[in-house]
């Protein structure tokens, strides 16, 4: 039977225990995407007992920032921060992954060629043109991405996470309901995968066979129900024959389509539970993604409890356990729930001031640092 404190190996990833904290975005980079004090005392503080740290999403471009200051991946400039940023994580024990992002049209507003970027138009912000991209502007993206990965292996990361849920800009190109292109991008979900799998490709030639390659993605998005459809799996089955070796396996809760003041619309979507969602409520999804993938997968999602960790590993749902904003809650959750002292985690609240503060620009803070 599998347990959390059990070592796992994926490609050159040797995880001490089956505990994963995931990309949780700060806005405390400075200025360029450069890493700061506050980023790295933010991830020493939450990396000395899990097995595995992704770091939050860094752009792959200036113009594809998801908060106005994400961290970065697009400048050899933004490489002695991240060299720093590794090194911390690692020496605490864990492996260290950055994720790599294009926000799309989700991203913050900025100036730039490539500001907006979107597969058919659908916006997601008032203060954001969503920009229909040509096939050209898509090679160019693929080449970005693909550069991405190279300076995060070269500032000493394990591997990267490509990342592919939540309406950003690959999820957008996936999803039926945003991707409505009659070229070779768009269609049934070859078509849809295509600029996806072609970026996992060109990641892969770019970092070689023994990096390792995770991808988020939605297992489900609610708008278009609360089941797996084929489509997700037949994708799943895509990434792992692209080269992914491991699945972060993700969601986006219910979305709301908004009219605008002059006629338009925008869509508002989220990736986190509500307070009424119970502890495991996705469990059912990375099972199911790990049964049609044949590959590892990590499920998220208020997981920071005993029976539901105990069962999710018991019964093989998932292979790994992401904790997100409990980790930001209480940055010794990882240790607790390893000594099976869950009883003594300090329970997020759920009040989600990490996500109001960086909607006010600001950097991210949890009540209980007050």
């Amino acid at each position: 039977m599998k347990k959390l404190s059990d070592k796992l190996s994926v490609n050159n990833l040797v995880l001490r225990n089956r505990l994963v904290m995931p990309a949780l975005t700060t806005n405390a980079a400075a200025e360029g995407g450069l890493v700061t004090d506050a980023v790295l005392d933010f991830y020493s503080k939450r990396s000395s007992a899990v097995g595995l740290v992704i770091v939050e999403a860094a752009a792959v471009r200036h113009d594809g920032r998801l908060v106005q200051n994400s961290i970065g991946l697009w400048d050899d400039q933004q490489l002695p921060g991240m060299k720093q940023l590794a090194e911390t994580i690692k020496n605490k024990g864990a492996a260290a992954v950055v994720q790599i992002n294009h926000a799309g049209a989700r991203c913050v507003p900025q100036p730039g060629p490539l500001a907006g970027a979107s597969p058919s138009g659908f916006q997601f912000r008032s203060d954001v043109d969503p920009l229909v991209l040509n096939e050209a502007q898509i090679e160019e993206l693929i080449s970005d991405f693909a550069a991405a990965a190279g300076r995060a292996v070269a500032a000493g990361f394990d591997g990267v996470e490509i990342h592919g849920a939540h309406f950003y800009l690959l999820s957008q190109f996936v999803s039926p309901y945003t991707n409505q292109r009659e070229d070779r991008y768009g269609g049934d979900i070859a078509g849809r995968a295509a600029f996806p799998l072609a970026v996992v490709e060109a990641v892969r030639k770019q970092i070689g066979p023994v990096r390792a390659i995770l991808y988020r993605l939605n297992a489900v998005e609610q708008m278009l129900g609360d089941e797996v459809t084929e489509d997700t799996l037949a994708f799943s089955r895509m990434l792992a024959t692209a080269g992914v070796d491991l699945l972060d396996v993700s969601f986006t809760g219910p979305a709301v389509r908004q009219e605008l003041d002059d006629g338009s619309w925008q869509l508002l979507t989220s990736s986190a539970l509500t307070r009424e969602g119970k502890f495991g409520a996705n469990i059912d999804h990375p099972a199911t993604v790990k049964k049609a993938s044949s590959l590892p997968v990590i499920a998220v999602g208020k997981m920071a409890d005993r029976e539901v960790v105990t069962a999710a590993l018991k019964q093989d749902q998932t292979d790994l356990i992401a904790v997100g904003r409990q980790l930001i809650a209480d940055p010794e959750a990882a240790e607790k729930m390893l000594a099976g002292k869950f009883e003594e985690i300090n329970q997020c609240k759920e009040c989600f001031n990490c996500f109001s503060t960086m909607r006010r620009g600001e950097q991210m803070r949890c009540v209980f640092w007050d």
